[in-house]
């Protein structure tokens, strides 16, 4: 048994199962909890005015932010930006996809059609070894 003092309150405590005390860790489970059922009602809350109205201090929310235990929203500029329908990369205005998912759904093969017959296609196919090549 790993017996450690609390980092918050100095109490003694079993270290292999928390990193603070109980009492400590109801603390912040509770405070959790309130801070979460702000962030829900709150979407676009910045952190400042979660530490004003929850009362928690930076280090808590960013423990929490670390653990993926809360989410805070992007800000205005990020949400705003362009992205590509593919990849989700930031694009320029006036397109709509990015240089390399539009190379890449150039270069696809377009599906066999009902007018294309397999003599045409195995005519197309030279073969080289273990790869197939299409001309």
């Amino acid at each position: 048994m790993a017996l450690a003092n609390c980092p918050r309150c100095g109490a003694l405590f079993n270290k292999s199962t928390l990193d603070c005390c109980p009492a400590c860790h109801e603390e912040e489970e509770r405070l959790i909890k309130i801070t979460q059922a702000y962030l829900r009602a709150h979407r676009n809350a910045p952190v400042f005015e979660v530490m004003q109205n929850v009362d928690v201090p930076q280090w808590m929310l960013d423990k929490w932010i670390l653990e993926k235990r809360i989410q805070f929203v992007k800000p205005e500029e990020e949400m705003s930006k362009l992205r590509c329908l593919y990849c989700g990369r930031e694009i320029e205005p006036g397109i709509s996809i990015c240089k390399t998912c539009h190379i890449r759904k150039l270069t696809e093969k377009p599906p066999m059609g009902k007018n294309s017959s397999e003599a045409e296609t195995k005519s197309k196919i030279k073969r080289t070894g273990m790869h197939v090549k299409i001309r």
